[in-house]
């Protein structure tokens, strides 16, 4: 054994007893690398015991799933800086494998041969696990586990350059479901899921291997096919009506369903998946007005912005001069306590023809004519006032959740917009939420971090909203100063399955780990509302307190719900 090292454990006689109760695992080796000594953690951590690697190079732990650059920026951080920390795919004594946090650090003594390294390593396959599940869920949708949106046009875009370089065709489809919104009235949300499963699982069978299938969002589905060619493409389309020609059974119920497909190919059609997609879905709503239950192939001027298009722009441009848009307010409930906690601000439209418009009507528009960052610094303004006001009228601790948007958040003088948003309401800080979406957070990292830094030092909190929709992980949570998360109201009204009720457990495990809240949204029914509150999450928002309200029915409700508890 190295002499300095015994030498030290002489001198140190509790160290072997001190070493083997270390929950980490701990290796030493001589100045030849070659394994002198390791803990019951390590053997328990590896399955080997110094009798089987006495004398061995640490290497022999390795397993071929570590890129070589990985152990060479190892060692070349241990000759220049004496020590290195990073993750390492190691392999057990049995084969199989586990993530190891590792720390090695070089012990120089004045007779190099007495030289030895210390490795102290830790099992975070667990945890390792967990991310990549939660990666997973990031990039798929949660109920039929098919490839999301963004995994899809991230695909897409790929099979593109690859098209483009060889000079081969890709075909895009974009599918909607018929009638869909009619099962969901007639039998309830749990069936419609359970057909969006087994309709999943048809559409799949038929593209199988020959392009990728994704549900696109609510009953929308979207398909690519590269390499493929109209006449092939055809082939595939009937297909999938031959698919659905017999009955799918729910329930014990036999339901017919049929769909309105639109194609469209790059390169003709589009060189960019946004494009195709955008040309794809023109085509089906062109199908779907054609009378369904067929498809269209993407032609020139399908999807050329309509007259009433044009006419809602200017409507909207005027409303926002004649201050038409009004801020209304959903309830964040303490679930215990049955009382409000927060609220959140969200815009409506009051058109003079059309009466309360959701923002699902002008806020996609509003983003379009570059105006959305217009409207979110006027919301903030007028919640933070309203807010103020309801403090004053004995609502003290209320705190107001207001959504931004990309392009408010993009502003060169966010900050200061905010900050004097505060100043003019007289609202402290501390009761004003920013909840920024997870595609928000994934863009411009640095800049957006920064902003947020220096808000949350002058107390504004920070809620990352509809968690679990996009490429959130463990790792990039730690990159901003989060303060909530806001699980997303699909997994709730689907927790009724295993998986869904897995995810927002996990999420709440995660959520407590980190010390961030949790706030589960579109609670509707007291069997969510028990279901969550099982699962440790104490706060809910959804129609079962309030729908978004204006503001003096919100005060209204507020004050029954108050009553009601005293």
């Amino acid at each position: 054994m190295n002499s300095a090292f015994i030498r030290f454990a002489q001198n140190h006689r509790n160290v072997e007893t001190l070493f083997n109760y270390m929950n980490d695992g701990l290796l030493l080796t001589n100045h030849r690398h070659e394994i002198i000594a390791v803990n019951s953690a390590f053997q328990r951590m590896t399955g080997y015991t110094l009798k089987d690697i006495a004398g061995m190079n640490p290497s022999m732990l390795e397993s071929a799933n570590t890129p070589k650059h990985v152990y060479d920026e190892m060692w070349d951080s241990i000759s220049r800086n004496g020590s290195w920390t990073g993750e390492l795919l190691n392999e057990r004594k049995d084969g199989t494998l586990f993530w190891s946090f590792l720390t090695v650090t070089q012990v120089e003594q004045p007779q190099p041969e007495d030289s030895y390294c210390i490795g102290i390593m830790r099992d975070i396959s667990e945890r390792k696990q967990q991310e990549e599940q939660m990666k997973y869920n990031a990039s798929h949708d949660t109920l039929t586990q098919l490839p999301n949106r963004v995994l899809f046009k991230d695909k897409l875009e790929d099979a593109l350059q690859t098209a483009a370089e060889n000079g081969k065709k890709v075909a895009v489809l974009f599918l909607d479901l018929d009638r869909f919104k009619k099962i969901n009235d007639s039998y309830g949300h749990q069936v419609g899921d359970q057909l969006l499963v087994k309709m999943a699982r048809r559409i799949q069978r038929v593209i199988g291997e020959d392009g990728v299938v994704s549900r696109f969002g609510g009953d929308e589905f979207t398909i690519f096919l590269p390499d493929m060619d109209e006449v092939i493409t055809e082939d595939v389309i009937s297909a999938l009506f031959a698919a659905f020609e017999k009955p799918i059974i729910v329930n014990e119920k036999e339901l017919y369903m049929s769909m309105s497909i639109g194609a469209c190919f790059f390169p003709e059609h589009g060189k960019d998946a946004e494009t195709l997609l955008k040309n794809a879905d023109s085509a089906m709503y062109r199908t779907k007005e054609e009378g369904r239950n067929h498809y269209q192939r993407y032609e020139q001027g399908m999807n050329e912005t309509t007259a009433d298009e044009l006419s809602l722009e200017t409507e909207l441009l005027k409303a926002i001069r004649r201050q038409e848009l009004e801020v209304y307010y959903q309830l964040q409930v303490d679930i215990d306590k049955r009382i409000p906690f927060g609220i959140e601000a969200l815009v409506r439209w009051n058109h003079p023809l059309k009466n309360v418009l959701s923002p699902a009507v002008f806020l996609p528009l509003a983003e379009e004519m570059g105006v959305i960052a217009e409207i979110d610094e006027w919301v903030l303004n007028e919640a933070c006032r309203q807010t103020k006001r309801w403090h004053r009228e004995g609502f003290g601790e209320l705190i107001v959740s207001v959504n931004v948007s990309k392009e408010f958040f993009k502003r060169p003088d966010f900050v200061s917009r905010v900050e004097q948003a505060l100043l003019r309401a007289e609202l402290d800080p501390s009761y004003l939420c920013l909840e920024i979406t997870e595609k928000t957070a994934i863009l411009q990292v640095d800049e957006i971090r920064a902003k947020l830094n220096q808000l949350k030092q002058k107390g504004v909190a920070v809620s990352l909203d509809d968690f679990g929709t996009g490429y959130s992980s463990l790792s990039q949570l730690r990159m901003f100063p989060i303060d909530t998360l806001k699980i997303d109201q699909s997994f709730v009204r689907g927790q009724g399955s295993p998986e869904n009720q897995a995810i927002v457990k996990l999420i709440i495990a995660m959520a407590n780990s980190l010390n961030v809240s949790v706030i589960c949204e579109g609670i509707e029914t007291e069997e969510q509302l028990s279901l969550i509150r099982n699962e440790g999450c104490y706060k809910a928002q959804g129609y079962l307190f309030s729908r978004p309200i204006p503001a003096d029915e919100c005060k209204g409700v507020m004050e029954r719900l108050i009553r009601s508890f005293t």
